[in-house]
Order: C-alpha cells, then structure tokens, then sequence
C-alpha cells in the first residue's frame, strides 16, 4: 500500500486534528474534489531543489479528544505509529496509530475515527504546563522499547518516559535546581 501523508494539529480547546493528503488525481470522490479549495505544492528534496510537484488538498480524518484545554506541541515518532500530545494540563497523551502507512497500520483507509488512533497512555508527574515533546532512541539504556520520550515543562524539568511491558514510565527528571530550554528538538 502507499504510504499516505498525514499532519496532526493541535488547538486551544484541548483536541488533536489529523489531517490526511488527498491527491487531484483520486478518483474515489469526484463530486468532494471539486468542491474543496485546492493547492499545488511543491516538493523539496534535501538539497532544496523541487523533486516533485504535488497538488490536493488536506482533509480531516480523525479528531483525538483528552486534554483539559490548550495542547502546546505534538511529536510523531520515527515511524509514525505513535503520536505524542502535551498541554496547559500537565499532562502527555500518547496515541497509537493505525493508519496506512504506519507500522501497525491497516491496509485501507476504510475506518471509524476511533478506529485509527487509541491512547496507550496518560502521563502525569510535571507539576507545570508541559510545553514540549519529542521522541527519541532509548539507546537500551531504559524500559524494552527503541525510543524514549523527552518532556519539557514550565516547572523547570524534563523528563525522560520509557516504555517496559506496555506501561509507560518516568525513567529520569532532569533539572530540577536549574532552568530549562523551552524546546526539546
């Protein structure tokens, strides 16, 4: 199956929007293509020189509820089968995906909303507005899994999540006597 691109929006009012590429050239709704505003992108390679033109739109497939209020950041991971929200609740929401596409994924795009993501799981342990997340290798220095994730928050920590068995869990905290940056690349 192709592999399909997908963005993930965040909001104030504590929801997670996917939103999924649907190319002109789909012939699955022709009535839907000429009633959406359509765009043409170009598409860079790592030299910055146009590889190839794409034109479509994006169109919502999913909304992931479970935040309080204000999301600040989101992060995929490096196969994009699990997604990471976090916000003005102190809290980290991990998704799993199970779009096309994605490690896990189905092989049609023929699902409910619910369907395509479920929460692995919610952490808790900042004590401030979580304002940033990103996944990383684990290196095997924590839990089973190949990646960790990383989480900054306006308490002056960040900490380190692994997985072991299907939990998640805060394997480290980091700065507690200092400041710390307002972003984890």
């Amino acid at each position: 199956y192709d592999v399909v691109p997908i963005l993930a929006t965040a909001s104030f009012d504590g929801k997670v929007l996917i939103w999924e590429y649907c190319h002109d050239d789909d012939d699955d709704d022709d009535d839907l293509m000429h009633t959406k505003d359509q765009d043409t992108y170009s598409i860079h390679n790592y030299n910055n020189e146009q590889s190839a033109t794409a034109s479509g739109y994006f169109e919502p497939i999913a909304q992931l509820e479970g935040h309080d209020n204000e999301i600040k950041d989101l992060a995929w991971n490096a196969t994009g089968s699990l997604l990471a929200s976090c916000g003005r609740d102190k809290t980290i929401w991990i998704w799993e995906c199970f779009l096309p596409g994605t490690i896990g994924g189905v092989e049609s795009t023929t699902m409910d909303d619910g369907e395509a993501f479920e929460c692995l799981a919610v952490l808790q342990g900042h004590d401030g507005d979580v304002k940033s997340v990103a996944f990383g290798p684990s290196h095997n220095q924590w839990g089973e899994g190949e990646e960790i994730l990383v989480s900054a928050s306006y308490d002056n920590t960040i900490k380190v999540w692994a997985e072991e068995a299907g939990d998640w869990y805060c394997a480290m905290t980091l700065g507690e006597d200092t400041s710390v940056p307002q972003s984890i690349p």
